[in-house]
């Protein structure tokens, strides 16, 4: 725990052999859960909070640990007694902790501020290494701090160049505009020393009770001594050692999968359908633009947000008119969905008896369309093209009145010529069947003009595209997407089956301002293609591995086969190398085991990717 190499007395001016955990408050923010248990006792995979804290403190050889209780006391007691192996417990109560801050907590333990002492708040979970850290230092007293970020709140600090805490700010004394990339939050666990104690931080925090500022948080102790110079207070800055604040359930969750085990994050990974930036690993599954919206976009919003969350946003007529404004589609062709997803489930669940659609693709089709109401048409390995002469034989066959053709496809990448589709929406005009062309990824192909039905749409009644902008703009959370048809009467039945608002102000807020940055996306995707014919490349010169030449911002690509399976692999990828990508076993495709989709992100990240790739392969 410490060097005792200069003798006795050194040690026993340094040892710190006491503890104090603040255990009196009721917690609301976590309720329901705190109706009936101490904060303290919430579980983080199965171990409680407080169990955690006293666990670490054991085994860095604390000899006492005082626990400060309040709210349902009595269940703290039955929990864990006067001993945690072997440790001591003590308890003070507080009978006022319902109308006071964990500045009267500490002082109900003042008498226990005579000697060297950690300091701790009971709803932080985290590693021994932070106390191991904290105790490596024999003179100083330390507060334990982490760079800010994003989903962090409370007291934050800001530190001098050598290392020293300036000023503590509680989250109302936090002034608008504070540059957070500059300061760091406070963890809630301290090192304090007697003399600091003594003549510092006692005597002001009996000052401040003894007029009834009972209210506060003890942090203003610290920032009146260590802004006023009086003495220094020392940051031990925690970024590479896990620690979470529990405030509330999503914090109590969010914690859990930060100390969970490689596998066990896979799993949680593996169940969500997004929200993915909260897990800090490199997302090469989800297919978006990397490279827009530009700033001015997000400055907008951040200008706006008051009014994009406190407004109604418009409703469909002139949401169809600015998407037509940055397409160049007059405004009643057009239907705006709340995302692709929206429409897909219009279309496949309520307005068609029959769709059929080439395997393997985009499951969500299948996935609405009512039991019985699908047919798959198999697109053959090893090539995966669609032939249209077949496809609209099927469509006949299966007395279809809707077929969808992904084009890029998806998980394949792979473009359906033009001509082709052009020729089966003939076919299927003659059959009184619909031509759903999903272009979602239509803006990364080379010649994305000459490659869209768009053109197409004036001549062919029975065509209507359907593009989801999460993918082309980089705009997945804003949830936008789009219908194009000059079929007035298909257009007029889906926008029927849409609420007046289904689309958020942000959402709204963007579509207004893409028009300003044409010139913007356009460049945009010129560096996707750069990027994702990068990946193909290296992709392809992995031995053994079948990579197909790709349209969209992804690579389809088909394992060694003396390789383990593709879910093998993307589990090891996000276990050893904190990597996600697809594997394609949920899709309709022969062998589906043997085949991942993989999507492009910058260079480095993808080249960093294949490496992984590269050596998990090589495991056997």
């Amino acid at each position: 725990m410490m060097d005792t190499s200069t003798g006795a007395s050194s040690a026993s001016s340094n040892t710190v052999l006491k503890a104090i955990i603040l255990a009196a408050g009721s917690g609301k923010r976590l309720r329901p859960f705190t109706d009936y248990t101490p904060k303290c006792l919430a579980p983080v995979n199965g171990v409680p909070i407080l169990v955690n804290a006293l666990t670490h403190l054991h085994d860095v050889g604390i000899q006492e640990t005082v626990i400060v209780v309040g709210h349902l006391k009595g269940k703290i007691y039955d929990a864990i007694g006067d001993s945690f192996s072997g440790m001591k417990i003590s308890y003070i109560e507080s009978d006022r902790y319902e109308t006071t801050n964990n500045i009267y907590s500490l002082w109900l333990a003042r008498e226990h501020l005579t000697e060297n002492i950690l300091l701790l708040e009971s709803d932080v979970f985290f590693e021994r290494l932070l106390l191991d850290r904290l105790l490596a230092n024999e003179n100083a007293n330390i507060a334990a701090v982490a760079r800010y970020q994003s989903w962090m709140s409370g007291t934050v600090a800001s530190l001098d160049n050598d290392g020293n805490i300036q000023a503590l700010l509680e989250t109302s004394r936090q002034p608008p505009g504070l540059d957070y990339s500059k300061v760091f939050k406070t963890l809630n666990i301290y090192l304090l020393r007697r003399d600091f104690l003594r003549e510092q931080f006692v005597p002001q925090l009996e000052a401040r009770v003894s007029i009834g500022d009972v209210n506060q948080y003890y942090e203003v102790v610290f920032h009146a001594s260590t802004y006023g110079q009086e003495h220094n207070l020392a940051a031990l800055v925690c970024d590479d050692i896990k620690c979470f604040e529990i405030d509330d359930e999503n914090d109590r969750v969010n914690a859990e999968y930060l100390f969970a085990s490689p596998d066990e994050r896979f799993d949680v990974v593996s169940r969500e359908h997004g929200s993915y930036w909260r897990y800090g690993f490199t997302d090469h599954s989800y297919l978006y633009n990397l490279y827009f919206p530009p700033e001015g976009v997000f400055a907008h919003m951040r200008d706006n947000i008051h009014d994009l969350i406190e407004s109604y946003p418009v409703a469909q007529d002139a949401l169809a008119g600015l998407v037509g404004l940055s397409i160049n589609q007059p405004a009643e062709r057009i239907v705006v969905g709340n995302g692709a997803a929206e429409l897909i489930k219009i279309i496949s669940g309520h307005l068609y008896n029959q769709l059929v659609i080439p395997v393997p693709s985009f499951n969500e089709y299948a996935n609405a369309s009512p039991e019985g109401k699908v047919t798959s048409f198999a697109l053959e390995p090893p090539f995966f093209e669609l032939d249209v002469d077949e496809f609209a034989a099927e469509a006949l066959s299966c007395k279809a009145d809707v077929a969808v053709v992904v084009s890029p496809n998806n998980p394949t990448s792979l473009l359906v010529p033009k001509s082709d589709l052009v020729r089966l929406a003939e076919k299927l005009a003659s059959q009184d069947c619909i031509l759903i062309v999903d272009e979602s990824f239509i803006d990364f192909v080379q010649e994305p003009d000459q490659s869209s039905m768009v053109p197409e749409l004036a001549e062919h009644e029975n065509l209507a595209i359907l593009k989801s902008m999460s993918k082309a703009y980089g705009i997945c959370g804003l949830r936008l997407g789009y219908l194009l048809t000059a079929n007035h009467e298909l257009a007029a039945s889906v926008r029927k089956e849409v609420p007046i608002w289904n689309v958020n102000g942000f959402a709204e807020a963007f579509l207004r301002l893409l028009p300003r940055y044409r010139r913007e996306f356009a460049e945009s995707c010129r560096k996707v293609r750069n990027d994702r014919d990068d990946l193909y490349r290296s992709l392809a010169s992995i031995p053994g591995m079948i990579v197909y030449k790709p349209a969209a911002n992804f690579v389809f690509c088909r394992l060694p086969s003396e390789a383990m399976s593709g879910p093998e692999v993307t589990r090891r990828l996000f276990t050893k190398h904190n990597i996600y990508v697809k594997d394609c076993v949920g899709k309709v495709l022969p062998e589906s085991d043997r085949y991942l989709r993989i999507a492009s992100r910058t260079r480095t990240e993808n080249h960093n990717l294949v490496e992984a790739l590269r050596n998990v392969i090589g495991e056997r």
